[in-house]
């Protein structure tokens, strides 16, 4: 039991070093492969992002970063609770702190486009059509006589 105890953290040590996750920008012109570690392995920009000016590129790259290296470190602590389970990455939690798609959930998320203006015209209604019957039969709504 010991001994598959430490094969498994030996394994999961492993699988930790390599763990890197890839994560697009909402905006689809940054994409990022990082580590848990915070380690940046690649950088793809979109053309269109250069034309925004350097303080843009610096802000969503940044983003991206973050994002990209908050999904490494949840995969961390998934593969960390199938390895050496659930109270045991319990435990880790509450020494390191919440996984980060559980404590803080903030995506980046684009902005949203104004709303559409209401039309500014409104139809008029139909013209109310007198009815001489009508008052017929408010008077007796129950036919009775």
């Amino acid at each position: 039991m010991n001994e598959e105890r430490m094969q498994a953290v030996e394994q999961l040590q492993r699988d930790l070093a390599v763990t890197a996750e890839t994560v697009e920008h909402p905006n689809g012109l940054c994409m990022v492969t990082a580590t848990a570690k915070g380690e940046l392995r690649a950088v793809h920009l979109h053309p269109a992002l250069l034309n925004q000016g350097a303080q843009a590129v610096g802000h969503v790259v940044t983003e991206t970063a973050q994002l990209a290296t908050n999904a490494a470190v949840q995969t961390s602590f998934n593969k960390m609770a199938l390895a050496l389970g659930d109270g045991v990455a319990i435990d880790v939690e509450s020494i390191a702190g919440d996984s980060p798609f559980r404590s803080t959930w903030h995506p980046v998320v684009p902005p949203k486009a104004a709303a559409p203006e209401p039309p500014a015209e409104r139809r008029s209604r139909a013209p109310i059509v007198e009815d001489p019957d009508e008052d017929a039969f408010f008077e007796n709504p129950f036919g009775r006589r």
